[in-house]
């Protein structure tokens, strides 16, 4: 198959450029180019996020009730409908966050507002940062990249993590995409019998990696963005090692190797070399990509809804259970003695993230925000960001027909949760 220069070239040039300005300390900046331009936004619009974030609820808010008056605008339009469309839970959402929001703005509450103040700043700051990653992440992870690594990767596949070599594609779905892509196309190909039921279950909680996306984020909520390419490859090594490990471990280890479909044969490519196969992938998706700034815009812009009300609204909630009670800490000592033992000096104070990680990967930022010791932050935050276990994904899979069921999810996520301890503090002073 004859290579197309203007592919590759454009694979090439795309890709290094996306590394560059996400991945390279520029020196004069002390920092990556894009993480000094994010961070000069942020302060330029940090005095007005208070009147940003009310804009942006107030017309989620009105948008949400349009949805539950099944409104011929929501109803007709796809992508309204799957946003606001009879969200009753959004809704609940969207006027506590409200509340929070006025309160902090124009009500002395001190006991409410002192706990909701470090979050109007965090989602201010995610408003802006997911924007500006949303219109310059597709460097990496559009135009060839995924598609590369994929050739390179299918050999170790089967000898490590047990799963057909085409389950790297998991892989690059959760790096580049999102966990929820990966996690419906794993159900959607168990139920297509590409993969036994042991082989999917293992692809959802072993294979499944953070999103890029995701990880600057919260390296960025935690001030700690000039660490986020080092702490990308810890996790990526960290959920790597563990994957091996719980693979061969109980649950996964006693699921029965059943097909829900006619098993299709897995097929070869047929090709020269591998790099000349794996540049002619990555020139291919290089030239089928397209960039669309207003879709970026507007797709990062309604994904925040679902995410953006339910920390202001709930993490308020549960930054005042963590203050003023001690069911959190009472709830996860057992785990704050586990991380301490593993030589993380504040695991009882940041035990909590285990349960808070669990409602949404971004909630452990609420305990780690308070949390000086940067070895500290980076060891938990890559076992909380490894663990791939709360809502959206864990629905998902329990939705697909067959496939697993709520105890067996849990009991991996508990040897999950036991095995990325020791692989993090093991493997930390490698990376660090």
């Amino acid at each position: 198959m004859k290579l197309k220069k203007r592919g590759v070239a454009k694979f090439l040039v795309c890709t290094i450029l996306g590394i560059v300005l996400f991945a390279v300390n520029i020196p004069a900046l002390g920092k990556s180019a894009f993480s000094w331009f994010s961070s000069a936004c942020e302060d330029f619009l940090a005095p007005a996020y208070p009147w940003i974030l009310m804009a942006f609820v107030s017309v989620s808010l009105a948008l949400t009730v349009l949805g539950l008056g099944e409104n011929p605008f929501i109803r007709n339009n796809p992508r309204f409908k799957r946003t606001f469309y009879k969200k009753k839970m959004q809704l609940v959402t969207l006027l506590v966050s409200l509340s929070v929001l006025v309160c902090y703005q124009f009500v002395p509450v001190p006991f409410l507002n002192g706990q909701s103040e470090a979050l109007v700043s965090m989602c201010g700051d995610m408003f802006v940062f997911l924007i500006l990653a949303k219109m310059t992440l597709p460097l990496i992870s559009d135009y060839g990249l995924s598609e590369l690594l994929e050739v390179f990767l299918r050999p170790i596949m089967k000898p490590l993590l047990k799963v057909p070599g085409c389950a790297v594609v998991h892989m690059m779905a959760s790096s580049f995409v999102s966990v929820t892509a990966s996690t419906v196309m794993a159900g959607e190909q168990y139920q297509q019998g590409i993969y036994n039921r042991r082989e999917a279950v293992t692809t959802i909680t072993c294979l499944t990696i953070p999103t890029m996306f995701v990880t600057m984020l919260i390296c960025n909520t935690v001030g700690m963005e000039n660490q986020w390419f080092h702490l990308y490859v810890y996790i990526l090594a960290v959920c790597l090692v563990a994957g091996v490990i719980v693979a061969r471990l109980f649950p996964i280890c006693r699921i029965p190797e059943t097909y829900a479909a006619e098993h299709p044969a897995e097929e070869e490519p047929d090709h020269e070399s591998k790099i000349h196969f794996a540049l002619h992938r990555a020139s291919e998706q290089a030239l089928r990509a397209k960039y669309d700034p207003v879709d970026n815009f507007l797709t990062i812009v309604f994904s925040m809804i679902s995410f953006i009300p339910y920390i202001l609204a709930w993490g308020t909630v549960l930054k005042l259970i963590l203050a003023y009670t001690d069911i959190m800490t009472i709830l996860t000592y057992p785990y704050g003695l586990y991380l301490q033992l593993f030589g993380i000096a504040e695991g009882t104070q940041v035990a909590p993230v285990l349960v808070l990680n669990f409602l949404d990967v971004v909630m452990p930022t609420v305990v780690l925000t308070e949390v000086a010791d940067p070895s500290v932050v980076l060891r938990v935050l890559c076992i909380t960001l490894s663990q791939m276990v709360y809502i959206a994904p864990l629905l998902l899979t329990l939705a697909s027909k067959g496939l697993s069921s709520l105890g067996e999810q849990m009991g991996i996520w508990l040897v999950r949760a036991l095995v990325l301890v020791p692989c993090a503090a093991l493997l930390y002073p490698v990376f660090f």
